[in-house]
């Protein structure tokens, strides 16, 4: 019981630091609904909409995931990406990919299930907030496959 304290309490502090943030306001629902990746959405949201310049960034709920994606469109090329956001520290295996591919492709956003039959890319923060963005593709993509990066 005294660990989750400990990380419950953990959670409502990054919460607070995050709270200071004037952009935060947009996400605060969506941070509050999965507190435990607050920080790695914020962070990608930032970068995306104010480092990269996306369009049309929307943050996507994926109950079935306990966490949010981010949805947005490169300002180069008008290609769209679907983000998941993650620290460099979680754990990413093959089964646990495919278990996020099936689990987008259940949910009701057809934004979510859409992106479950072909690429989700991976926002990754290191620990000094470099960001490295994979596009992940579900199986092998065909030699046809537009393939795009998030510079």
């Amino acid at each position: 019981m005294k660990a989750f304290c400990n990380f419950q309490e953990l959670l409502n502090n990054a919460m607070k630091g995050l709270e200071l943030h004037p952009k935060f306001q947009s996400l605060k629902e969506d941070c509050s609904r999965f507190p435990e990746h607050s920080e790695q959405l914020f962070q990608v949201y930032l970068d995306l909409t104010e480092a990269k310049d996306f369009v049309d960034v929307a943050v996507i709920q994926s109950p079935l995931l306990g966490r949010c994606l981010i949805e947005g469109t490169h300002p180069d090329n008008d290609q769209r990406f679907l983000i998941l956001p993650s620290f460099i520290t979680e754990s990413w295996t093959v089964t646990k990919l495919e278990s996020v591919f099936v689990k987008l492709s259940k949910e009701h956003d057809a934004r979510l299930s859409a992106a479950a039959l072909s690429r989700i890319t991976l926002g990754v923060i290191s620990a000094d907030s470099t960001i490295t963005y994979m596009n992940l593709y579900r199986g092998v993509p065909s030699e046809n496959s537009q393939v795009g990066s998030v510079p």
